[in-house]
Formats: structure tokens, sequence, C-alpha cells
């Protein structure tokens, strides 16, 4: 039987694994959870807590919890869905695991992503991937899902070899998980980039919501002026984005709850807690550096 791993069990994991939960065993492929703390303890106690936006709860238990992903051994199919700042260490903890044949899906909040995991990982098949959701651990053990579909965009690896992706449609198929496969995924990382880094440098900045952003003049012209700049950057990378790109990924913003908080934000309210300002503001002056592309945006939103 396939094993299926989820590599970091906050609020993508979260989604991710209690999708993959309620069909693991029928589905033909056993599951394995990543976490640490008391979260992995509660984990292992009385399993995964997922509560959807409607406020609908299920518990989803793994084949396996644990904190070191060697102790699984080799997996087919890995989610990666830990922050930023632990992605060094969560693939070098995760090489142990990683097989020729390994395919490996990260779900993190960059541009630059693929790269990052390919400078450590150079075995195994990774595939740029991104998903549109806010969800988070409320408490050990339990993920709360506050907005977003949930939508899950997965490509092909730029350069690599051929791939099949027969076994990873039909496991996100049988989990109901909305899901786009791109033979080309350039796009969709860096489309996915204009609406997170955006939002989460503004809403970080202020400490408003994305609602309270949206309704205050002054912050949604900082997001919309960050968005130009980002879709003005992917342009330079040789990244082809819709002519749309920036208009649509402000009106996604719509989409959410109003009193939803981003990630990052989430991450400031917690002092010294790590967040991933790097991966966006940083990110966004490094390349407009590269470049010469002016931006006066990013740098109001995220001064250094």
């Amino acid at each position: 039987m396939k094993m299926i791993m989820v590599f970091g069990m906050g609020g993508i994991g979260g989604y991710v694994g209690a999708r993959l939960g309620a069909v693991a065993g029928k589905a033909g492929f056993e599951l394995s959870f990543i976490a640490r703390g008391a979260h992995l303890e509660a984990i292992k106690a009385k399993g995964l807590r997922f509560r959807s936006p409607e406020g609908v709860e299920s518990v989803v238990r793994p084949t396996i919890a644990a904190s070191d992903p060697a102790t699984v051994g080799i997996v087919d199919l890995v989610f990666l869905c830990v922050k930023g700042y632990d992605l060094e260490s969560a693939c070098r903890a995760l090489a142990p695991s990683v097989g020729p044949k390994t395919v490996i899906v990260p779900l993190l909040n960059g541009a630059d992503i693929h790269q990052r995991v390919r400078a450590i990982l150079r075995v195994g098949i990774v595939l740029p991937a991104g998903i549109y959701i806010s969800s988070s651990v409320a408490e050990p053990g339990l993920v709360v899902h506050a907005g977003g579909k949930g939508n899950l965009f997965i490509g092909r690896e730029p350069g690599g070899s051929s791939f099949d992706p027969s076994l990873l449609r039909s496991v996100l198929t049988a989990t109901g998980i909305p899901y786009e496969w791109l033979e080309d995924p350039r796009a969709a990382v860096w489309t996915k980039y204009l609406f997170i880094a955006s939002y989460g440098l503004v809403t970080g900045m202020s400490g408003k919501t994305i609602g309270g952003v949206l309704t205050d003049e002054e912050l949604s012209a900082l997001v919309r002026g960050i968005q130009d700049e980002i879709a003005a950057i992917a342009k330079a990378e040789g990244v082809a984005l819709a002519a749309d790109a920036a208009a649509a990924a402000f009106e996604k913003g719509k989409g959410f709850p109003p009193a939803t908080k981003t990630s990052y934000q989430r991450d400031l309210e917690v002092p010294g807690k790590p967040n991933e300002g790097d991966l966006f503001g940083g990110t966004i002056l490094a390349l407009g550096r590269k470049h010469g592309i002016p931006t006066p945006m990013t740098e109001k939103a995220y001064p250094r």
C-alpha cells in the first residue's frame, strides 16, 4: 500500500491531512503526519480534529504520527506544509524519506519555493504547487478552516524528467480537494504570490483583517501597489502572467470572510515568533533590485 506523508500539521497541513484521512485505506494508501509538541501529542491521543467553515467537526487518525519523518521510511508522496522559515530544516529532515520516485508537493507561500526545495533535495520529483485557503491551529489537535475553497494547483517540474501524475490525481480526486494540473505552473505560482504577499504584508503592517484592508481606501491602494510591483517583477523573471492578474489577485481577497487574518499576520501577533516577512517583502525587494524595478509600495509595507 502506498504511503502518503503530510509534513507540517498547521492550517494547510491540517486541511490536507483531514481530507486525506477521510479516504485513507479505502483509497489504497496509508497516511503519516509529521508534527511537533502539544499538537503532535493531541493527534496521537485523539486524532486530528478538523472543523469546516460550516462548523462541522471530523476526526481522522493517521497510520503514523511522529516528529521525525525518518521513522516513516521512504514514502510515495509528501505534502510539504511547513512555514517558509522552517523549510530548510524540514527538507533536511525529510531527506531520508525521499527516494527517486517520491513525489514532493510543497504548499508554501513563496514565489521560489521549488528552487529552495531543490537546493536541498536532489532526488525525488518536486512539483510546484499552491493552495488558496485560510485555516489555522485553534488548539492542540484542532485545525479550523475559516475561509477559502481550498483550491489547489499543481504542475510539472520545470526541466524535470517525464512524470505521470495519474497516482497524484487519483489521490486528490478521492479526497474531493478541488485541484488543477498544469503543464507549466509558473504563472499560477506567481499569481498566488501576487495575492498572498500583498495581502500578507498589508495585514501584517496594519494589524487589520482582509476585510478591514478592503474597507480602507489607503490600505487597499497599498495592496494594489504591491501587486503591481510583483507583476512587474514576474514579467522581468520571464513569467507570462495574465494581463489582469494583479486586478484578479486583489478581487480574490473579497472571496474570504472579512474577519480572515493572513498567516503572516497571525505570526506577527505572537511576540518573538518567526515569520515569513523575508519570503514576502524580502524577496520582492531583492528581485526589484535585481531587475532595476522600483518597489516603494513594498518598502512602505515592509520597512527595513
